[in-house]
């Protein structure tokens, strides 16, 4: 059984979506090249997992040995900085499932769980340099919310924009519709 991530299966929906011919998880399949953005993915988690203070972030992104990554990294955490600010924030392990979608098993996988304001927010980070369209939001939110939230009733399901610190969330039934319903142009 092969195993696909969240990010490449909604890859994979987009392109297929708009008419590409390759099989994007064939293509994906024992992919061995590593998450540009995994070290500071990481540091976030543990930031947040240890009640550690944001300046921890920089520490990461001045250990970096490649100039331009360091300064990619530098925007990234600015705008990571600008979602701190929204409220206070305390930290919970963010569920995590799977599912059977035909050969494949799709981990969903968000990386945050991040108590609000005191409202349970289950969150999947966007590192990309492209910028984070609707329809991929609305594919994203609806496959969180779809597959968790049954098992976290009550929690917000997000997707964080990180290099510009918006969250996009869903919570209700009636968001997930209209989320599906936008991400197949309906």
């Amino acid at each position: 059984m092969d195993r696909i991530s969240l990010t490449g299966f909604v890859d994979f929906v987009l392109e297929a979506g708009a008419g590409g011919d390759a099989d994007p998880l064939k293509e994906r399949k024992g992919d061995s090249s590593p998450d540009y953005y995994h070290p500071l993915r990481d540091a976030i988690v543990t930031m947040h997992r240890e009640s550690l203070l944001p300046a921890t972030l920089d520490v990461v992104a001045a250990r970096e040995p490649s100039e331009k990554k360091r300064r990619v990294f530098a925007r990234v955490i600015e705008g990571y900085r600008r979602f701190l600010a929204t409220g206070p924030m305390k930290w919970f392990e963010p569920p995590r499932t799977s599912y059977r979608m035909g050969a494949h098993d799709v981990d969903v996988n968000p990386e945050l769980g991040l108590a609000i304001d005191e409202t349970p927010h289950v969150i999947k980070m966007y590192f990309r340099g492209e910028p984070l369209t609707p329809r991929r939001t609305s594919v994203m939110l609806s496959l969180l919310a779809g597959r968790l939230g049954r098992i976290c009733p009550g929690h917000v399901f997000g997707v964080l924009d990180v290099r510009h610190g918006k969250l996009h969330a869903v919570s209700t039934p009636e968001d997930r519709l209209s989320m599906l319903r936008a991400a197949s142009g309906r």
